[in-house]
């Protein structure tokens, strides 16, 4: 195939991902067929079996493109965690006095508001259509597993962040900084129900209880939340008073 035919042909094939993203935004993901992005795209029914065989095959490459444009989310968030990693670090080296305690937690507890800070705001940047559609996705999952494989064969939740965030509450905890209130092990699950339960919330209330297709008001204060969730996880790890 040569460079003109090429580009031509990845053009087409987004100009068609583009049409379901739009599709996507009316309806559920389980209720969107090929009918319904040829009308979007308005591409004939011979033109859009040369890009794709099926409806799944669509998804599959609308979910990828969702993703990988939440893939700064995820970039953010590590930049905010070194920052401070680095801070905790470096006072780690210091002899365990009380100012250097005192220091230590409130980096702690720093991060724990910085991260969740970010969460915030980029759940709110990308919950429409973003996490709209990754939930339905989720529900498809739950219902029709094997279909939903077909479609995104690894849409497995990042957990790295959880991953490292744990690591650190383990050693200021192995060190004596802290002293939690709950296990980390019910500390994490506690944080992902949360977590979730505020995405479903804003969807329910920012998405799909809306006038047109999205309310541009956004009534549900994702942020707002986030910061009650902050100060929850600061009483939780023994941190309360730096969220004051």
């Amino acid at each position: 195939m040569s460079r003109v035919s090429r580009e031509y042909y990845e053009l087409k094939k987004a100009s068609i991902i583009d049409a379901a993203l739009e599709v996507c935004k009316r309806k559920t993901v389980s209720s969107v067929t090929m009918q319904d992005i040829i009308d979007e795209a308005g591409i004939s029914q011979g033109g859009i079996y040369r890009y794709y065989k099926n409806i799944d095959e669509v998804l599959t490459d609308l979910l990828s493109r969702i993703r990988m444009e939440q893939y700064e989310s995820i970039d953010r968030l590590n930049a905010v965690f070194d920052q401070k990693k680095a801070e905790i670090q470096a006072l780690r080296e210091l002899p365990a006095g009380e100012d250097t305690v005192s220091k230590r937690r409130e980096l702690l507890a720093g991060l724990v508001k910085e991260i969740l800070g970010v969460w915030g705001e980029e759940t709110q940047k990308y919950l429409y259509p973003h996490k709209k559609l990754q939930m339905e996705y989720g529900i498809l999952a739950d219902n029709f597993p094997d279909r939903a494989r077909r479609i995104f064969p690894n849409a497995a939740e990042e957990r790295a962040m959880d991953e490292r965030i744990l690591a650190e509450l383990g050693r200021e905890i192995q060190d004596g900084i802290i002293s939690p209130r709950i296990s980390l092990e019910e500390f994490m699950e506690y944080n992902a129900t949360v977590y979730l339960g505020i995405i479903k919330r804003a969807i329910a209330v920012n998405c799909y209880q809306r006038n047109a297709y999205f309310n541009e008001k956004n009534e549900y204060d994702v942020r707002k939340r986030y910061e009650a969730f902050a100060k929850a996880c600061g009483y939780f790890l023994g941190l309360e008073e730096y969220f004051l």
